[in-house]
C-alpha cells in the first residue's frame, strides 16, 4: 500500500463561523475561552481511540498522535490552526484506546507506543513510516496506557490495563527491540488506570477505579490491595470503568484523584480527597452541573492549569458515542479557590461535536494549553455531516503566565538528553 501525506486545508467558512460564534458565547469572567477549528473533517471509519502528543519531527512545536483499534495510526502536524498535515506513523496498532509517547531507544527522536508495541521514530517522521516492534505479541485491546517510573530506577516503565487483560507494567529491556520484561500487579477492569504516590512514602502506587495497589516494595515487585476508593458505576456492559488523575487538587501536600466514570451515559465527575494523606480514606466532591440535562460519557479526562492562574482546572467532554439527552458539548471547571471547593463549570464548545480522549498541549505557541480530540464513533446528525471529525480547540487566555500543567494521566514523557532518559511534562511547558 503506498502511504502518501495528505495535506488539507480544513476550512469552511460557514460551519467556522458558526461555531466561533458559539465558541465566543462561552466567554465568562474567568476568560475561559476556546476558538474550534477543524483538523480533520474526514478521518476515515470509526474506532480512532489512542490519543497522544509529542514533538515527532523536532521543529519545536507538539504534534498529535491518534491511532485505530486494529488500524491506522497517523499523526498531525499543525501549520496554522485551520491548516494540519495528515502524515502515517503506521498500521496493525494492537491496541484500543491507550497510548503514549516516549524515546524508548534513547536515539533523541519520540516513539510512540500503544497496546504491546513500540512504533520507532526513523527520525524522519515526515516521509518515513514509523518501524513497528512488538515487546509481548499476546497483548492486546488495551484501554489504558501510562509511563511512569515504578521501579524507582529513573528510567521509565509502561503501564497497561484493560479488561482482557490486567493491570501490569513492563521494564524496557536494555535492547528494546527484544521482548519486555513483564511485572504482574493486579486485577484489572475495562479502564480507569491512574499513577501517583498516595501514601505519602515517595514511591508510585497505582489507582485502578474503585481500589488502589500500594507499591509495597518501592519496586514494583509487591503490590498490596486496598478496596477503598468511593467511585465507579459498577452497571455493564463496563463496570468500574472511568478515567482517573492523580494530583494534590486542594494544596494541601498530599495527592487526592480526579476521576470520571467514562463509558456510561448519565456518569459523575468528581475529585477525591485523600482525606488522611496515606490513601486509607477518601472523601468524594462531585463538581457540579450547570443544568440538569442527562450527559453522555465522560470519556476524556484532563487536570491542568488552562485560565493561567496557577492552579489546577478540569476538563472533560461528552462522547458521541455514547450520547446523552441533547448535543454533546467541551466542559472545563475552573478552580476558583484554587484548592478544589469552588469549582465553576464553563462550557467551551456547544456546537454538536463531541470528543473522545482528548489531549491538551500548547500548540500555537501562545502560553496556554489547546485541547485536540477525535471521535471513538460519531453520531448520524452531529455537525460534520455524520462523519468523524478530529477537532482543535485553541486556548484565548488573555493573560499570559507561566503555564503550569499538572501531573496527569500519560503526563510523564522521557527523552534523551545527555544521559540516556531525562524526564518531562508534555501538558504544559514546564520540564525538570
Amino acid at each position: 500500500m503506498a502511504h502518501k501525506t495528505i495535506r488539507r486545508r480544513f476550512t469552511t467558512a460557514g460551519a467556522a463561523a458558526l461555531i466561533g460564534v458559539l465558541c465566543g458565547l462561552a466567554a465568562t469572567a474567568a476568560e475561559v475561552r476556546f476558538r474550534h477549528h477543524f483538523v480533520d473533517r474526514e478521518l476515515p471509519g470509526s474506532s480512532w481511540g489512542q490519543t497522544a502528543v509529542a514533538d515527532l519531527d523536532h521543529d519545536g512545536r507538539p504534534d498529535f498522535i491518534t491511532g485505530r483499534s486494529r488500524g491506522e495510526i497517523f499523526w498531525y502536524r499543525m501549520e496554522s490552526p485551520d491548516r494540519w498535515v495528515r502524515h502515517w506513523v503506521g498500521e496493525q496498532s494492537p491496541s484500543d484506546v491507550g497510548g503514549a509517547t516516549l524515546d524508548v531507544d534513547g536515539d533523541g527522536w519520540v516513539d510512540f507506543v500503544t497496546g504491546g508495541a513500540w512504533y520507532r521514530n526513523t527520525g524522519k517522521p515526515r516521509t518515513e513510516l514509523f518501524e513497528r516492534i512488538a515487546f509481548d505479541k499476546e497483548l492486546s485491546a488495551v484501554h489504558d496506557l501510562i509511563v511512569a517510573d515504578v521501579d524507582g530506577d529513573k528510567r521509565p516503565d509502561v503501564l497497561t490495563m484493560s479488561d482482557r487483560n490486567n493491570v501490569r507494567w513492563y521494564r524496557i529491556s536494555d535492547d528494546p527491540r527484544q521482548p519486555w520484561q513483564r511485572h504482574d500487579i493486579g486485577p484489572s477492569v475495562h479502564a480507569g488506570l491512574g499513577v501517583g504516590d498516595l501514601d505519602g512514602d515517595g514511591d508510585l502506587d497505582v489507582v485502578r477505579s474503585n481500589l488502589w495497589f500500594e507499591n509495597g516494595d518501592g519496586k514494583g515487585e509487591r503490590w498490596i490491595t486496598h478496596m477503598n476508593i468511593p467511585f465507579g458505576n459498577p452497571k455493564s456492559p463496563y463496570p468500574l470503568a472511568t478515567h482517573c488523575v492523580v494530583l494534590d487538587m486542594d494544596r494541601d501536600g498530599d495527592n487526592d484523584l480526579v476521576m470520571t466514570e467514562n463509558e456510561i451515559k448519565a456518569g459523575r465527575i468528581a475529585w477525591l480527597e485523600n482525606t488522611d494523606g496515606k490513601g486509607g480514606a477518601w472523601t468524594l466532591h462531585e463538581l457540579p452541573a450547570g443544568d440538569k440535562v442527562t450527559r453522555g460519557a465522560y470519556h476524556s479526562l484532563i487536570v491542568a492549569d488552562f485560565d493561567n492562574d496557577g492552579d489546577p482546572d478540569v476538563f472533560t467532554c461528552e462522547m458521541e458515542g455514547i450520547p446523552g439527552d441533547r448535543s454533546p458539548r467541551w466542559f472545563i471547571w475552573t478552580n476558583d479557590d484554587g484548592k478544589g471547593q469552588r469549582l465553576v463549570e464553563h462550557v467551551i464548545l456547544d456546537a454538536n461535536l463531541g470528543g473522545h480522549a482528548v489531549v491538551a498541549a500548547d500548540f500555537d505557541g501562545d502560553g496556554d494549553l489547546d485541547l485536540i480530540g477525535k471521535l471513538w464513533r460519531p453520531r448520524p446528525d452531529n455537525a460534520n455531516g455524520g462523519k468523524n471529525h478530529v477537532d482543535f480547540l485553541e486556548n484565548l487566555a488573555s493573560r499570559s503566565a507561566w503555564l503550569r500543567a499538572f501531573p496527569a494521566q500519560n503526563a510523564y514523557r522521557f527523552h534523551s538528553r545527555g544521559s540516556r532518559w531525562a524526564c518531562w511534562k508534555y501538558r504544559g511547558t514546564s520540564r525538570w
